[in-house]
């Protein structure tokens, strides 16, 4: 996401919250549909997870209704359809943030993330607020997580 935040950033996302054009937002794409190139850079436990910026909802030609979600570095905006969707929850905080760039002109790098955010403007659509996608999705199954965990414990205290 460019200088909007910092890579390695650790990242709060909410499973429940409407989402807006503007927000940025944790995606989980199907590793097996149209996405499925990407699966060799952003593999995540058989999915491909990314946080992109979401620039609303539209229409293909043939009627089809996409999600249009942009990347700063390099600009580009991705037209995903429903079913190569997952997961899309909104980020609503930074948990830990990752080190910053050490580019000495602070400027440039705002003037750049600025260039970067109006190259996305052409794209945001007006469109009424998005439910989340895949509200139960998570990156692990936690049950099993904490069956596992807690079966552990027993065996050790036993």
């Amino acid at each position: 996401m460019g200088d909007l935040l910092p890579e390695s950033s650790t990242l709060q996302a909410d499973a429940t919250a409407e989402i807006l054009p503007g927000n940025m937002v944790a995606v989980v794409l199907d590793e097996s549909g149209a996405f499925r190139e990407l699966r060799g850079m952003l593999d995540a436990h058989g999915s491909i997870g990314v946080i992109k910026l979401y620039l609303g909802k539209t229409e293909t030609a043939a009627g089809e209704e996409v999600f249009l979600l942009g990347q700063l570095n390099p600009p580009l905006v991705f037209a995903v359809p429903m079913a190569s969707l997952l997961a899309m929850h909104r980020i609503v905080g930074r948990v830990c943030e990752g080190p910053q760039s050490e580019d000495p002109s602070k400027t440039g790098r705002i003037d750049i993330l600025n260039t970067q955010l109006d190259l996305m403007s052409p794209f945001l659509c007006e469109s009424e607020p998005a439910a989340p996608v895949g509200p139960d999705w998570r990156p692990v199954d936690l049950d099993a997580l904490i069956r596992g965990t807690t079966q552990t414990l027993e065996q050790a205290n036993a």
